[in-house]
């Protein structure tokens, strides 16, 4: 037990005191770091620090952060948007132009078939339209000759009524 109180003693012995941090009476000014994101085809990621304001994307510095997702995040300055490329997102966006192209040959296989039924469509539209042609050039020479078959009954009336006088 003395051994315990000992110790207790060269313990608060050894404690020095703690000095009061210095009071600054100057007005110090706090500089806040902004973090930004470089991204072009030569580096497509990189973290930079400014003390700038800059509040609009200003090619190569992007404002927004990227997805952390991304595992190689690069920034499309086209879309504005960031994408991932790393291999594994290559694969798979390889699949899904894939299933794209498939989507696409669908669409081109429908617009063929509907291109040949449009065409076979025209070519019966243009068969009636040639028959309602020849009906009408008959019809006209039907009329025509009706006509002369009235004029000439007409002068045969005409003139048998006048020898009839």
């Amino acid at each position: 037990m003395t051994e315990e109180t000992s110790n207790v003693q060269n313990v608060t012995e050894n404690v020095q005191p703690v000095a009061a941090p210095a009071t600054n009476t100057e007005k110090t000014h706090a500089v806040t770091m902004k973090t930004y994101y470089w991204s072009t085809d030569d580096v497509p990621f990189r973290v930079m620090t400014s003390n700038d304001e800059i509040t609009a994307n200003q090619y190569p510095l992007v404002v927004t952060a990227p997805d952390p997702s991304l595992k190689s995040p690069k920034y499309d300055w086209m879309k504005n948007e960031w994408y991932d490329i790393s291999e594994q997102s290559y694969g798979q966006r390889l699949t899904a132009v894939a299933e794209s192209l498939k989507t696409l040959e669908g669409s081109i296989t429908s617009l063929q078939e509907a291109h040949k039924d449009t065409v076979q469509s025209a070519e019966a539209s243009d068969k009636v339209m040639d028959q309602l042609q020849a009906t009408v050039q008959q019809t006209n020479r039907m009329v025509a000759s009706l006509s002369a078959m009235m004029v000439a009954l007409g002068k045969n009336s005409q003139s048998n009524n006048e020898v009839a006088k």
